[in-house]
């Protein structure tokens, strides 16, 4: 294969991988402005992969296994994010950035089946509110109080 065939082949695929990720739907941004109710109205759910959300929220603060079993890519914001620097055995230091679990951080947890994200979930680790994007966006339907 010549220089030129591997160009245009490299050109083409970057343009259709461009043009895929232009379907999808973006999602908002999750930050310590965000107003989380309307951001979990508005999250696109079943349709975001774990590709595209690496894309548009960056890697997570953690990853965990859910109780039912699904994975969930943790994203903390607030007042948590330091800059620690340590120094490993071999006299080398390095500087990571950590997210202390404490009052103020915010978390938004994506939880994922088949690599798309079914849910959103939200904690406030302040007041300790919790909501979810399923629950916004399918309410239960209200019962009568009788006849």
């Amino acid at each position: 294969m010549n220089r030129i065939e591997f160009l245009l082949i490299t050109f083409l695929w970057a343009s259709t991988s461009a043009a895929d990720s232009g379907l999808l739907p973006k999602p908002p941004t999750l930050s310590i402005e965000t107003d989380p109710e309307p951001a979990l109205q508005i999250y696109p759910l079943g349709v975001i992969t774990q590709q595209a959300a690496f894309s548009f929220h960056g890697a997570p603060d953690k990853k965990v296994t859910l109780p039912n079993g699904k994975e969930g890519w943790v994203y903390a914001v607030g007042y948590g994010n330091n800059l620690n620097t340590y120094q490993l055995p071999s006299g080398e230091t390095k500087s990571v950035k950590e997210t202390a679990w404490e009052l103020g951080v915010r978390n938004f947890t994506l939880v994922f089946d088949d690599d798309v994200v079914i849910d959103v979930i939200y904690k406030d680790d302040g007041n300790d509110i919790g909501v979810t994007a399923m629950e916004l966006q399918h309410p239960r339907p209200k019962r009568d109080s009788g006849p």
